[in-house]
């Protein structure tokens, strides 16, 4: 079993490398690494504002959803920035990468 799971693990490097595993990130990408939670919050309150405006009217539940869809949206955001971070690492590791700055 461990040659099999081996195995596919090249096979998933090769196709990291082949995409781009080892590009430098641009200057967006490292700030938003280095501040997952702020970036999460830069995404939340926008679409929360702008789902309050589009809001047919006081009485409708449309704004509490609004309320309620930016943070998930802005958690979501911080949470695949902090998957990237520890995937980013281990690729390094496996794949000899140099450190980034």
């Amino acid at each position: 079993m461990g040659t099999v799971r081996q195995s596919l693990w090249e096979k998933y490097l090769a196709v990291e490398r082949v995409v781009g595993a080892g590009l430098p990130r641009t200057r967006l990408q490292k700030w938003a690494a280095s501040h997952p939670i702020r970036f999460g919050v830069y995404v939340a309150v926008p679409i929360s504002l702008v789902g309050l405006l589009w809001t047919k009217g006081p009485g409708s539940g449309s704004a509490l959803v609004a309320l309620i869809f930016g943070p998930v949206m802005g958690s979501i955001y911080s949470m695949i920035i902090v998957m990237d971070r520890a995937l980013r690492s281990r690729l390094r590791r496996r794949m000899g990468l140099r450190n980034e700055d």
